[in-house]
């Protein structure tokens, strides 16, 4: 089909309007009050991030939840002084970073779960069924199996996230998890 020159120009009128927001929901209007033109709240900031940002910092911040959970089952269960110390800095290092990302994601306007997804809640479970050199086992080998792909996760975040927050918590945090990976692998060796 062959369009002609009026056609032509019509339709590239539309798509320039269109892509200038002429027709779009997502616009933000000022308030004529000079006390609120500037200020956007945080469901107003969330409706700008992505979804991967978003999903991100969902993921991020039930993963956090199930490392403290299992960082203290280390601690309890472990037999390995190895996999105790672990556990340690699992707990200590996930809180604090759970603590950042609770506020970063306050400030962006995202609604963070109050607990674990379910696989999470079973990994808790039943992990704590067991003990001594079976738990260290098992433990270790889930934690380098995990750490693994949430390097991968954060690596992802820091060169495709949009949130500069949160591709900020990724970089920051990344270097933690290779650190957490590094201790699993260690105590690994010696649990054999």
């Amino acid at each position: 089909m062959k369009l002609s020159s009026t056609s032509t120009l019509a339709i590239v009128a539309g798509l320039v309007f269109f892509a200038t927001g002429g027709c779009s929901n997502n616009t933000t209007t000022r308030s004529t009050n000079p006390g609120n033109a500037d200020r956007n709240t945080a469901a107003d900031r969330s409706t700008n991030l992505s979804l991967g940002d978003k999903d991100f910092a969902v993921l991020a911040a039930q993963g956090g939840m199930a490392e403290v959970a299992l960082g203290n089952l280390a601690q309890q269960q472990g037999s390995s002084p190895k996999v105790k110390d672990f556990g340690k800095k699992l707990a200590d290092d996930h809180s604090k970073a759970n603590d950042e990302l609770t506020q970063i994601a306050s400030r962006e306007g995202i609604t963070l779960p109050s607990g674990m997804d379910t696989k999470q809640q079973q990994a808790v479970e039943r992990f704590s069924k067991l003990s001594g050199a079976q738990f260290d086992r098992e433990f270790l080998k889930d934690a380098v199996n995990d750490y693994t792909e949430d390097i991968e996760e954060f690596k992802k975040e820091v060169s495709q996230g949009t949130d500069p927050a949160l591709r900020d918590f990724a970089s920051k945090h990344v270097s933690v998890l290779h650190d957490h990976l590094e201790m699993a692998l260690n105590a690994q060796k010696s649990a054999k």
